[in-house]
């Protein structure tokens, strides 16, 4: 139930992310990943997310993003597209993430290409920890 969960650890985006990274053979997504896209209404969320993904340890994300770890040009870019912060039309969103990985992966995403870009996570969400969606897209996958 809702009311029951853990509103800072969400155990159905920590579960998806470990289902992704079984399947692709992840085994350290921070250190693997090229790019991530990540679905971020909220501000709040981004952070919460880096962490469920294992990205960072719990707690360490405010101190990584000050940083410059998850910039553009940092050690793993996320949303080099804006994210959804900047526009969010429900229902498109988490094919929006889909689409823009495919794109840094195919060399294709214009001036927000990450360099080199060749594996990438992209990232779904409904509800409130309700489900959570990932999807790894590579080059040579």
């Amino acid at each position: 139930f809702f009311g029951d969960s853990d509103k800072v650890v969400w155990e159905s985006a920590i579960q998806a992310a470990r289902q992704a990274y079984d399947q692709a053979g992840i085994k350290n997504p921070r250190k693997e990943l090229d790019v991530a896209e990540v679905y971020n209404p909220f501000t709040y969320q981004e952070m919460l997310f880096y962490e469920c993904f294992g990205f960072c340890d719990f707690g360490t994300s405010p101190d990584l993003v000050l940083k410059g770890t998850f910039a553009r040009k940092g050690a793993l870019p996320c949303d080099p597209s804006g994210g959804t912060l900047c526009t969010n039309p429900i229902g498109a969103t988490g094919l929006i993430r889909v689409a823009e990985a495919a794109m840094q992966v195919t060399g294709k995403a214009g001036d927000h290409q990450v360099p080199g870009a060749k594996l990438a996570l992209a990232h779904a969400m409904g509800g409130v920890d309700q489900f959570n969606g990932i999807m790894i897209l590579g080059s040579k996958l």
